[in-house]
């Protein structure tokens, strides 16, 4: 039979300077660059999204600091939880 084991190859063109190119499909080659492509960007985005939400939590944690600061002087041990106080001092003998 012939021509029976050339349903496998894909047709040959003529350039005309010499060469004779073989056209090749070429869509499994681009589908894994998407998927690579897709890949990297997606990893970009995460990084640059973990970067953004750290920066903003930082910025809301600068300004939580900055409104527990009291200029009252309370020492603000209300709840009673063990080692909130500072300095213990030992009951007065009179």
């Amino acid at each position: 039979m012939p021509g029976a084991g050339d349903r496998g190859k894909a047709p040959a063109r003529w350039l005309g300077t010499g060469l004779l190119v073989e056209e090749v499909d070429n869509t499994v080659t681009l589908i894994i660059l998407a998927v690579v492509g897709g890949v990297i960007g997606l990893l970009v985005f995460i990084l640059l999204l973990k970067k953004f939400i750290t920066f903003i939590l930082k910025k809301t944690r600068e300004k939580k600091k900055e409104c527990l600061v009291s200029s009252s002087g309370n020492d603000n041990t209300e709840n009673g939880l063990p080692g909130s106080k500072a300095e213990e001092k030992p009951p007065s003998k009179v």
